[in-house]
């Protein structure tokens, strides 16, 4: 069928909705019943699922056939799909993301139920409307998944499929759950969880699996979450999609899981909404967690920027300090001894004494005898 089209049967197109590996949807007029509908036309040979009834799925009125091209007639729905939303990387509240995603986990858990799956889930087939209520697109049976898809159609939804899928490997319910965890990802952090071309983000995913780098600004709680939910191998995700999202929830409100569930078909008619769950209260801007993480980064950023300047910055000449002058001992001034006199002979020895002694006796000897008292007489 081509891709611009005006007429399917008997129905007049007024625009695209969406175009997925899937099927593409069309806002459609029924000129004979006077109302507006919407065409589903499937990719592939074999019919969806047409029996499934949930609140999150668009009501199928009719299947018919055009040309030899199978359609369904689907209920209208007044409702914008969520991919235009989340451009420019658009967040969602926290508490609003969690309200969409609870809705996202009760649709593809009550469609596992009933031996199907999504395959392909991704925000292009998801419808929101203003009041916050989804519709999904895309509903098939397992064998027709992507099977006749472009590489185009494929490449566009390439960052949610899941690894099994790329591979070629038999999928189940937890292949959704991955998917539904990519489209969590994007609702809280604005972004895809892999950056670059399709076919490098193909090889990563289904490869190398997931990269904490990508999830690192998330609460630690819900790191573990997404770890898990993310994993290559799909027996270690999560049993259903609703315990993953209760997960999800508790570890950014710290609330207790729900108890997982099973939706089963007779409990849901085509006009029941499931049950609103409890909006839990938004994180205030300066919450316990957010603090401690804010004084972490912190004291990160100031270490980093302390070695920077320490190794990069210049340093200063260190000053020179004069070494006060170690004083040594002055060495006292050598005294020569005097030269010893000379020795006398012998014979000069003898000759000095006799002159000594001829001396002594050429001076006359003075006889000097006590004076006599005077006696004075009066």
């Amino acid at each position: 069928m081509p891709d611009t089209i005006t007429r399917i049967g008997r129905y007049e197109i007024s625009r695209q909705l969406v175009d997925t590996a899937l099927a593409s949807v069309y806002d459609a007029f029924d000129p004979v019943e006077r109302k507006s509908v919407a065409i589903r036309v499937p990719r592939g040979a074999k019919e969806p699922n047409l029996k499934l009834k949930h609140p999150g799925l668009m009501t199928v009125l009719s299947y018919e056939h055009n040309q030899g091209e199978a359609f369904a007639v689907l209920e209208p729905f007044q409702g914008t799909a969520l991919e235009t939303i989340l451009r420019n990387g658009r967040k969602i509240e926290p508490s609003d993301a969690i309200g969409l995603l609870r809705q996202l986990a009760s649709v593809l858990d009550y469609a596992h139920a009933q031996g199907s799956l999504h395959g392909s889930l991704h925000p292009s087939s998801i419808l929101l409307n203003v009041r916050n209520e989804i519709k999904v697109l895309d509903l098939g049976a397992p064998s027709t998944v992507g099977r006749n898809a472009s590489p185009e159609q494929l490449l566009r939804a390439v960052h949610y499929l899941a690894p099994e899928c790329v591979r070629d490997q038999p999928m189940d319910g937890r292949s959704d759950q991955y998917s539904l965890a990519v489209v969590a990802h994007r609702l809280l952090a604005g972004q895809l969880l892999y950056a670059g071309k399709p076919l490098g983000v193909m090889f990563r995913a289904a490869y190398q699996g997931l990269e904490r780098d990508a999830i690192r600004e998330l609460p630690p709680a819900v790191q573990s979450v997404f770890l898990r939910a993310l994993s290559k191998r799909p027996a270690e995700r999560f049993s259903t999609c609703t315990e993953m999202v209760e997960r999800l929830a508790g570890g950014l409100f710290r609330t207790v899981p729900a108890p997982t569930r099973m939706v089963a078909a007779p409990e849901v008619a085509p006009d029941s909404r499931p049950p609103s769950a409890p909006t839990p209260a938004r994180s205030g801007l300066f919450s316990r967690d957010g603090l401690k993480y804010f004084g972490v980064t912190f004291l990160v950023c100031a270490a980093v920027l302390a070695a920077l300047f320490y190794f990069l910055l210049p340093k200063p000449p260190k000053p020179i300090v004069a070494k006060p002058a170690v004083s040594r001992p002055v060495a006292a001034p050598k005294v020569e001894p005097a030269p010893p006199a000379p020795q006398q002979q012998p014979e000069a020895k003898a000759k000095a004494a006799t002159k000594s002694h001829a001396k002594k006796k050429a001076e006359p000897e003075v006889d000097v005898k006590p004076a006599e008292p005077k006696i004075i007489r009066q």
